[in-house]
């Protein structure tokens, strides 16, 4: 973790004071030594941020900037300025009490994350909280209780549901009424069980059509625990737009799943730590697979499962399966956003974005593990401490 004395004297040092959620979002400006463009995998050595009201205001040469453009100037010399990331597999009900788990993910440099299923809906009312401003974390998308069957893989503290349509309907459309963003549907078991038996998942193919086709006249995407082989087909067939996990594909498979624009969500890092087996070993050769053949690969972590605050360590497992380090990146900004239809607000450090910003020591391009400290953290254009 990034340590709460470099902030406190990089911002010391600027005349800027850390806010907390209370006060009135200022206006600032950033000078570090570069900042990196995702989209391109370049750098721009030459500017200024300019942040106003939570978002960018502007993106300067500068040569053109001048103190009195902003009440306050943060200057991060030796620093690189990435977009803030985004987490879009997280449970902030699992690993501790939701604000801590919130704010550890924050304080990682995860400025968005996307709760793939809790056990109740309160989840939601802290998703709230938190997006308002009343609890410090990152910006946060909510699935709402998990939806599965009963005695499956999704099963927590009974909330399984019984095997039938009008069951399935049910709980999309609570779910929704409920405030959630997604809609999470688990489809197949973990690793093991799916490898070994590649034909099994657990939803029928109705229960899987009519849960999607609720969700869909709700205006909600889908994702789907799911990574059986025949799980994933089934998956297509009714239009899920990503999967939580890896799963195991064939090049038939994971060519349709880029003919959709269905993305993967690896969780490589939770799914097979340091883990040798044959069914790990699989699911590292499936995603080098599906990444070669071009689908889109959007960041997640399972955070709760790989403890918050160490969402990073995901971009080790990236690369170690063949994702270069730019492509890892786009996972967790370009890629993301798009993913959940936040392009026009997240993922690169331009003007009209989101003022979510987080600068690193070094080169990100050459070392992703710079990544697993951030130095600075801006959040809705708030500068986080530790």
């Amino acid at each position: 973790m990034w340590r709460a004395t470099f902030v406190a004297m990089a911002v010391a040092c600027a005349g800027v004071a850390v806010l907390d959620a209370g006060q009135p979002r200022a206006r600032y400006a950033i000078v570090a030594d570069r900042i990196l463009d995702p989209r391109s995998g370049r750098f721009d050595s030459d500017a200024v941020v300019l942040v106003s009201g939570g978002r960018i205001a502007d993106v300067i040469p500068r040569a053109l900037f001048r103190g009195n453009m902003a009440d306050s100037t943060i200057t991060l010399r030796g620093l690189t300025l990435v977009p803030g990331l985004i987490d879009a597999h997280v449970h902030l009900g699992i690993g501790g009490p939701p604000a801590q788990t919130a704010l550890a993910d924050l304080r990682a440099g995860f400025t968005t994350v996307v709760d793939l299923g809790a056990r109740t809906h309160r989840l939601l009312r802290i998703r709230d909280s938190i997006n308002s401003g009343l609890l410090p974390g990152p910006r946060v998308l909510a699935a709402g209780m998990w939806i599965g069957i009963k005695g499956g893989v999704c099963e927590f503290n009974g909330i399984g549901i019984e095997p039938n349509v009008d069951a399935f309907r049910a709980r999309v459309r609570e779910n929704v009424e409920a405030g959630a963003d997604v809609i999470k549907l688990c489809v197949s078991g973990w690793p093991n069980e799916a490898y070994s038996d590649p034909q099994k998942y657990e939803l029928s193919d109705e229960i899987l059509a009519a849960a999607v086709d609720e969700a869909h006249r709700r205006g909600r995407k889908v994702i789907a625990h799911d990574i059986s082989l025949a799980g994933v087909k089934a998956a297509l067939r009714v239009g899920v737009e990503g999967l939580a996990h890896t799963p195991y594909l064939d090049s038939a498979t994971a060519l349709q799943l880029r003919a959709t624009n269905t993305f993967i969500i690896p969780t490589l890092a939770s799914l097979t730590g340091a883990d040798t087996s044959a069914p790990s070993r699989g699911l590292v050769r499936s995603l080098s697979l599906a990444h070669r053949l071009g689908v889109s690969l959007v960041f997640g972590t399972d955070g709760g499962v790989l403890p918050h605050g160490r969402n990073a360590e995901e971009f080790a497992a990236l690369e170690r399966a063949g994702v270069a380090p730019l492509e890892a990146i786009r996972a967790a900004t370009t890629n993301a956003a798009r993913a959940f239809g936040l392009s026009d607000s997240l993922g690169l450090v331009a003007s009209g974005m989101a003022a979510d910003i987080i600068a690193v020591s070094g080169d990100p391009l050459t070392d992703l593990t710079v990544l697993k400290t951030p130095r600075f953290v801006m959040s809705r254009g708030r500068v986080i401490g530790q």
